[in-house]
Protein backbone atom coordinates (compact mmCIF):
# COMPACT_ATOMS: atom_id res chain seq x y z
CA UNK A 1 0.00 0.00 0.00
CA UNK A 2 1.43 3.39 -0.66
CA UNK A 3 0.43 6.40 1.80
CA UNK A 4 1.95 9.80 1.12
CA UNK A 5 4.54 8.56 -1.66
CA UNK A 6 5.96 5.67 1.02
CA UNK A 7 5.54 1.78 0.61
CA UNK A 8 3.71 0.84 3.78
CA UNK A 9 3.67 -3.22 4.44
CA UNK A 10 0.18 -4.91 6.13
CA UNK A 11 1.95 -4.76 9.67
CA UNK A 12 2.71 -1.13 9.05
CA UNK A 13 -1.16 -0.13 8.01
CA UNK A 14 -2.36 -2.03 10.89
CA UNK A 15 -0.11 -0.25 13.49
CA UNK A 16 -0.92 3.52 11.22
CA UNK A 17 -4.67 2.19 11.85
CA UNK A 18 -4.36 2.02 15.23
CA UNK A 19 -2.25 5.06 15.77
CA UNK A 20 -5.20 6.68 13.88
CA UNK A 21 -8.15 5.33 16.20
CA UNK A 22 -6.16 5.71 19.52
CA UNK A 23 -5.42 9.04 17.97
CA UNK A 24 -9.12 10.59 16.44
CA UNK A 25 -10.52 9.09 19.10
CA UNK A 26 -8.76 11.05 21.88
CA UNK A 27 -10.47 14.14 20.03
CA UNK A 28 -14.26 12.64 20.31
CA UNK A 29 -16.61 13.50 22.62
CA UNK A 30 -17.54 11.13 25.41
CA UNK A 31 -20.41 10.33 27.75
CA UNK A 32 -19.36 11.00 31.69
CA UNK A 33 -16.86 12.81 32.88
CA UNK A 34 -13.34 12.47 31.86
CA UNK A 35 -11.26 11.43 34.61
CA UNK A 36 -7.29 9.96 34.33
CA UNK A 37 -8.39 6.43 35.87
CA UNK A 38 -9.73 3.73 33.35
CA UNK A 39 -13.31 3.39 35.04
CA UNK A 40 -14.68 -0.37 35.14
CA UNK A 41 -18.50 0.66 35.74
CA UNK A 42 -18.50 3.01 32.36
CA UNK A 43 -16.33 0.15 30.62
CA UNK A 44 -19.44 -2.38 31.86
CA UNK A 45 -22.22 -0.02 30.52
CA UNK A 46 -20.60 0.68 27.13
CA UNK A 47 -19.99 -3.16 26.55
CA UNK A 48 -23.38 -4.17 27.43
CA UNK A 49 -24.39 -1.68 24.85
CA UNK A 50 -21.74 -2.71 22.27
CA UNK A 51 -20.39 -6.41 23.05
CA UNK A 52 -23.35 -8.75 24.23
CA UNK A 53 -24.20 -9.48 20.00
CA UNK A 54 -21.30 -11.95 20.76
CA UNK A 55 -19.58 -11.90 24.20
CA UNK A 56 -20.98 -13.23 27.44
CA UNK A 57 -19.98 -9.68 29.19
CA UNK A 58 -21.83 -10.15 32.59
CA UNK A 59 -23.34 -12.60 34.32
CA UNK A 60 -26.69 -11.43 33.99
CA UNK A 61 -26.32 -12.09 30.66
CA UNK A 62 -27.76 -15.28 29.14
CA UNK A 63 -27.27 -15.56 25.47
CA UNK A 64 -24.18 -15.16 23.60
CA UNK A 65 -22.42 -16.77 20.56
CA UNK A 66 -20.89 -20.10 21.65
CA UNK A 67 -17.57 -20.12 19.80
CA UNK A 68 -16.64 -16.27 21.39
CA UNK A 69 -15.13 -15.81 24.97
CA UNK A 70 -16.74 -14.54 27.63
CA UNK A 71 -15.23 -11.34 29.04
CA UNK A 72 -14.13 -13.47 32.21
CA UNK A 73 -12.60 -16.17 29.81
CA UNK A 74 -10.85 -13.41 28.13
CA UNK A 75 -9.68 -11.31 31.49
CA UNK A 76 -8.81 -15.04 33.19
CA UNK A 77 -6.40 -16.21 30.04
CA UNK A 78 -2.80 -16.67 31.29
CA UNK A 79 -0.91 -14.17 30.94
CA UNK A 80 -3.66 -11.32 29.90
CA UNK A 81 -2.82 -7.56 30.02
CA UNK A 82 -4.52 -4.54 28.95
CA UNK A 83 -2.24 -4.00 26.05
CA UNK A 84 -3.37 -7.46 25.07
CA UNK A 85 -7.14 -6.90 25.18
CA UNK A 86 -6.77 -3.38 23.94
CA UNK A 87 -4.76 -4.15 21.06
CA UNK A 88 -7.43 -7.35 20.32
CA UNK A 89 -10.14 -4.56 20.42
CA UNK A 90 -8.32 -1.89 18.34
CA UNK A 91 -6.96 -4.20 15.55
CA UNK A 92 -9.38 -7.09 15.67
CA UNK A 93 -9.36 -10.76 14.50
CA UNK A 94 -11.84 -12.24 12.42
CA UNK A 95 -14.53 -12.46 13.15
CA UNK A 96 -14.67 -10.10 15.50
CA UNK A 97 -15.68 -7.14 14.09
CA UNK A 98 -14.40 -3.30 13.86
CA UNK A 99 -15.33 -1.45 17.11
CA UNK A 100 -15.93 2.21 16.78
CA UNK A 101 -14.40 3.28 20.26
CA UNK A 102 -12.81 6.69 21.94
CA UNK A 103 -9.33 6.01 23.78
CA UNK A 104 -11.34 6.58 27.51
CA UNK A 105 -14.24 4.16 26.19
CA UNK A 106 -11.10 1.33 25.55
CA UNK A 107 -9.45 2.16 28.70
CA UNK A 108 -12.90 1.50 30.29
CA UNK A 109 -13.65 -1.58 28.55
CA UNK A 110 -10.45 -2.89 29.27
CA UNK A 111 -10.50 -2.03 32.60
CA UNK A 112 -13.86 -3.77 33.13
CA UNK A 113 -12.70 -7.04 31.68
CA UNK A 114 -9.68 -7.08 33.92
CA UNK A 115 -12.18 -6.59 36.93
CA UNK A 116 -13.73 -9.90 35.86
CA UNK A 117 -9.94 -12.01 36.31
CA UNK A 118 -10.23 -14.04 39.08
CA UNK A 119 -8.12 -13.18 42.30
Amino acid sequence: MRLWGFRVSLGGSALLAFVLILGLGSAARTQGPVTSQPDPARGKALAERVCTNCHLVSDRQTKAVADVPSFAAIANKPNQTEGAIMTRIVIPKHPMPVIPITKSELEDVTAYIMSLRSK
